[in-house]
């Protein structure tokens, strides 16, 4: 199981190519295998390269994503407390 403390980095086989900064696409040269990432997908995986851990990646994604916050104001979704 991943824990908010724990980092995840690349494995060195896979090669990123960023397209025109909003999208990107993974090469893993081990299987030949490519992936697409959107704006979002991007970002998480600049922040995984850096060392950050799930947390701090988190963290960093609620600020610059603030959908529920958006989702909450316009009274589409209501927090529940545990």
């Amino acid at each position: 199981m991943i824990e908010l403390n724990h980092r995840v980095e690349p494995d060195p086989d896979v090669v990123i190519t960023e397209l025109e900064g909003k999208e990107a696409v993974l090469l893993n040269l081990s299987t030949k295998m490519y992936y697409t990432l959107n704006e979002t997908g991007l970002r998480i995986w600049q922040m995984l390269s850096s060392g950050r851990t799930f947390g701090e990646i988190s963290e960093t994604l609620s600020g610059e994503f603030d959908v529920i916050g958006e989702l909450t104001a316009e009274k589409l979704v209501k927090v529940v407390d545990e």
